[in-house]
């Protein structure tokens, strides 16, 4: 059955959700880009006021998960969710406003802690996806994503200019509205069945274990270990490392590089449909492992890229590479998520997808930080091969688990897992 027919066949409400991630991510992708141009040659100020403001953002959406994931099972994933693109709305356009660092600290620090409170999109996400279709539900709404940042970036590109500041100002102004449109739009969106409540209930998601008790569980440590590594050392790499040693090693101009990523985007997207049908079928795991193989690979083809002679051996080597990885990307964001999901015990579905938010923020940070490391001190290729074998081992690793076969509820022992539902409510959070 192809992509388009599966897609025409999901319930009103998921349909729903992935019309919202295309305008959210529209929104994002008119500004995501130009942070450190906007605060650095328009507000004339340090280069470490942007990057600060990004470790305020970064540290904020770690915060933001917990509390986000405790709300959305104690009041729902929606009214969360909007709230999350609310707080957004409210940092991302501050930025247009803000003139010194205390003002960028703060404006990120609440996009940021709106960022971390959208772990409850992932709950609506696997609510909202017909049984045997939530992989297939992530993928879209990862490859919707892309291809929405890429139409908004090249929007972006076309009216911003340095010697037009209100340019940026217009553009994050814009991407808080749409912010602001997608809360309000989530509201409307009809519930899932699987978010109404049961006859005779109040509404209200019933209490769930803590989150000492989540983080008490080896076996989903382990899933959450096993996702952070790859993430830092694939998606991470994307907007640091990778376009640095790209440019300084492999002789990349600014322009090829877009193109680069350009290819990226077309690469997660045909892949979508190419392996709809694998997606569809295969069990989260060896879509997770397959992934960290495909990302070994890709690092590998990079390294070659800078020994070989010519333009064209070059780009023709780095492309190939980057559409190995954006297929590994759509391996991964299919199999990831929905592993999650199946671990989840009924009720504590909120906070087992902030714990995955959280980690992906970690990985989000550390990636930057140990490209820096590598790279400043020139061991641009100990830094590829050290990602290769990072996704090479865990994927190994990930794949001689019993995780390989055991995914869902079975996966883990009783003892191993949080705690189901309890009559009694607790205040733990």
């Amino acid at each position: 059955m192809s992509l388009l027919t599966d897609v025409r066949k999901l319930p009103g409400p998921c349909r729903g959700l992935l019309l919202l991630s295309l305008v959210n991510n529209l929104g994002t992708g008119l500004v995501m880009p130009f942070l450190v141009v906007y605060v650095h040659e328009v507000r004339g100020l340090d280069v470490t006021v942007a990057t600060t403001a990004l470790a305020c953002f970064s540290g904020a959406a770690v915060l933001g998960a917990p509390l986000a994931g405790w709300l959305a099972d104690r009041s729902g994933a929606r009214p969360v969710a909007a709230l999350a693109m609310l707080v957004q709305a409210v940092g991302f356009a501050g930025y247009a406003c803000a003139t010194d660092a205390v003002g960028f600290a703060a404006t990120a620090s609440a996009a940021g802690l709106g960022v971390g409170g959208l772990a409850a999109w992932y709950t609506l996400l696997a609510e909202a996806a017909p049984e045997g279709m939530t992989s297939v539900v992530f993928g879209l709404s990862y490859s919707v994503g892309n291809a929405a940042m890429g139409l908004g970036g090249l929007a972006a590109a076309a009216v911003v200019s340095v010697t037009r500041p209100v340019s940026f100002q217009v553009l994050y102004v814009a991407d808080a509205a749409t912010c602001l449109l997608v809360a309000v739009l989530l509201l409307r969106v009809r519930a899932p069945a699987r978010e109404a409540p049961a006859p005779g209930g109040t509404g209200r998601a019933p209490a769930t274990a803590s989150y000492a008790v989540v983080y008490r569980s080896a076996g989903f440590m382990a899933v959450l270990l096993v996702g952070g590594l790859l993430l830092a050392s694939s998606f991470a790499q994307l907007e640091s490392g990778l376009p640095a040693y790209l440019t300084q090693e492999a002789g990349v101009t600014p322009r090829q590089l877009g193109l680069v990523f350009a290819l990226d985007t077309a690469a997660i997207i045909v892949s979508q449909f190419l392996l709809h049908d694998l997606l569809k079928r295969a069990r989260p795991s060896p879509l997770i492992a397959c992934a960290g193989g495909l990302w070994a690979v890709s690092w590998a083809l990079v390294a070659l890229a800078a020994r070989l002679d010519g333009d064209l051996a070059r780009l023709a080597s780095i492309g190939v590479a980057v559409v190995v990885f954006g297929t590994a990307s759509t391996c991964f964001v299919a199999g990831m998520p929905t592993l999650v999901n199946q671990l989840a015990p009924p009720g504590a579905r909120g906070r087992y997808n902030a714990a995955w938010s959280m980690a992906k923020s970690l990985g989000f940070m550390a990636g930057p930080l140990t490209a820096g490391a590598f790279l400043d001190r020139g061991l641009g290729t100990a830094y590829l091969v050290g990602l290769a074998v990072i996704c090479a081992v865990t994927a190994l690793a990930h794949a001689a688990s019993g995780l390989w076969l055991r995914t869902g509820p079975r996966a883990f022992s009783e003892r191993d897992r949080a705690p189901r539902v309890t009559e009694e409510p607790t205040r733990s959070v």
